[in-house]
C-alpha cells in the first residue's frame, strides 16, 4: 500500500509505502521518519474523515495497532495529518490552548511551558529570534502578535492544501494540478533540509558580527571596518572633518565608487597617520562625498601594503610590515550604528530575504597617457589600470609597484 501523506501545519508532502498489514502506529511513525517532523501525535483524515477512531490519538493509543485496511485506507490514499488541540491541565480542568484568532488562551503558561522546552528554544532562536525573545521576557503583546501571525500562515497553507486536494481528486492527470502537486513536494524538500540544519548546524541561523579593530588616525579613535572585498581604504568626507583631514584632500583624484550603487570620490588623502597596537602606519585614505554607517574601511590596498593577513581561527588581524596582531572587536564593543552585522545579509524570515549589501569599490578615472606609459614598459593594460588605481593615479608610483 502507497499513502500521500500531507501535513498542512507544516506545509509538507511526502510519499509512504506500507505493508498489506500496516498499522496507524506504523503509519505516524514513517511519516515523523520522512518528515523529519513528529507527526505520532496528529490526526489522520482521508476525503474529510477522521480515520482515527474513537478515543484513538496517535502511536500513543492502543487503537493505534488496528490495520489500516481495517480502518478503511486504500492504497494510493491522500492522508492528512492535522495536529490535535493542544491543551494545559488535567482531566475536566484542561481548556482550549489558542482561541479562534490564533492567541493563547493563558500566554503567560504557554510561555512557561516552552521555556521549559530546551530543544524548541533552540528551534525558535534560530528560526524566529523575535518570538523567542517574547517568550524569555514574558512580552504577552508581541507572543500573541506571532501566535495569531503562525494562525494566519496555518490558515493559509490549510487553504492552498484544500484547494490542492480538490485538484488532485477532480483529474489527477490535470496538468496544474500536477504543478501544484510538483510545487508542493519542492517546499517539502526545502522545509525538510531547512529543519535538518536547525538540528545539525543551528549556528548558521545566527547574525555574522564582521570584522572591526580599534585604530587611531590623526590622534581621533575610530572604529576600523577590515574588508578586503573593498579595493581601497576609504573614509566619508564627515569623518575626515572629524579627523582634521578635509584640508588634505587632493581633489584631482575625484571618480566614482561602485558597489551596490555609486558614490561621489571628493578625492584622496596620500599620507595620513593611523595608529594601531601603539604603532603608526602610513597610510592612504580615499574620501567618499555622503556620511556613512562605517567610519573607516580598512581596504586591500592596506591589507596588500603592510602584508596583513586575518586570522579567524585566533581571532586577530595580523600586520606583518609592523609584526603586530589587533583581536577584533565583540559585538558589543562595535556601535550600534554601525551594526554589528556590517556588509552580511541581516537574518530574516524566508519570505523577507534581502539582497545582501557590500561595501563600495572605490574606482579612479583612467587616464589613458598613464596607461599608455605603463603598457610602453612591457606591463598589460589590466597590470596597468590595477596599479593606478592602488596608488591613486600616480604613474611613478604605479611603475615602481609593477617593477617591486
Amino acid at each position: 500500500m502507497r499513502l500521500t501523506v500531507a501535513v498542512p501545519s507544516l506545509d509538507r508532502v511526502c510519499s509512504i509505502a506500507l505493508d498489506d498489514d500496516a498499522t496507524m502506529n506504523d503509519l505516524l511513525r514513517l511519516a515523523s521518519d520522512a518528515l523529519g517532523h513528529d507527526v505520532t501525535s496528529y490526526v489522520a483524515r482521508v476525503d474529510g474523515r477522521n480515520m482515527m477512531g474513537e478515543g484513538d490519538v496517535g502511536a500513543s493509543a492502543s487503537a493505534g495497532s488496528r490495520a489500516l485496511r481495517a480502518r478503511g485506507f486504500a492504497s494510493n490514499d491522500l492522508v492528512a495529518l492535522i495536529p490535535p488541540q493542544r491543551s494545559f491541565g488535567n482531566g475536566n480542568d484542561s481548556v482550549r490552548a489558542t482561541a479562534s484568532d490564533g492567541s493563547a488562551n493563558d500566554a503567560n503558561g504557554m510561555m512557561k511551558a516552552f521555556r521549559s522546552d530546551r530543544r524548541t528554544m533552540e528551534r525558535l532562536r534560530a528560526s524566529d529570534a523575535e518570538f523567542a525573545r517574547a517568550i524569555e521576557n514574558d512580552d504577552v503583546e508581541t507572543f500573541q502578535r506571532k501566535m495569531r501571525e503562525m494562525k494566519r500562515r496555518e490558515s493559509e497553507n490549510e487553504r492552498r492544501r484544500e484547494e490542492e486536494e480538490a485538484l488532485m481528486s477532480a483529474d489527477p492527470f490535470d496538468v496544474e494540478a500536477q504543478r501544484k502537486i510538483e510545487e508542493a513536494i519542492r517546499r517539502g524538500n526545502v522545509e525538510e533540509n531547512m529543519a535538518r540544519a536547525m538540528d545539525e548546524t543551528p549556528e548558521v541561523f545566527g547574525q555574522v558580527v564582521m570584522l572591526y579593530v580599534d585604530a587611531e588616525i590623526n590622534g581621533v579613535a575610530l572604529k576600523a571596518f577590515v574588508d578586503s572585498g573593498a579595493q581601497m581604504s576609504i573614509m566619508s568626507v564627515t569623518c575626515a572633518r572629524r579627523c582634521g583631514l578635509e584640508r588634505l584632500i587632493d581633489d584631482r583624484f575625484h571618480g566614482t565608487a561602485k558597489g551596490v550603487g555609486t558614490q561621489k570620490i571628493l578625492g584622496r588623502i596620500h599620507q595620513a597617520p593611523m595608529k594601531v597596537g601603539g604603532q603608526f602606519l602610513s597610510t592612504a585614505i580615499t574620501v567618499l562625498e555622503k556620511e556613512q554607517d562605517i567610519d573607516f574601511i580598512f581596504g586591500l590596498d592596506m591589507l596588500r601594503r603592510h602584508q596583513c593577513s586575518i586570522d579567524l581561527r585566533r581571532n586577530v588581524l595580523v600586520i606583518g610590515s609592523a609584526q603586530i596582531e589587533l583581536p577584533f572587536l565583540g559585538e558589543f564593543e562595535i556601535p550600534k550604528a554601525f551594526g554589528a552585522e556590517g556588509a552580511s545579509t541581516q537574518r530574516s524570515t524566508p519570505s523577507e530575504a534581502s539582497e545582501p549589501t557590500r561595501s563600495p569599490t572605490p574606482t579612479l578615472t583612467v587616464d589613458e597617457q598613464k596607461v599608455g606609459i605603463l603598457i610602453g614598459l612591457g606591463f598589460t593594460r589590466a597590470q596597468a589600470i590595477e596599479a593606478l588605481q592602488i596608488t591613486g593615479g600616480n604613474v611613478e608610483l604605479a611603475g615602481a609597484m609593477l617593477f617591486g
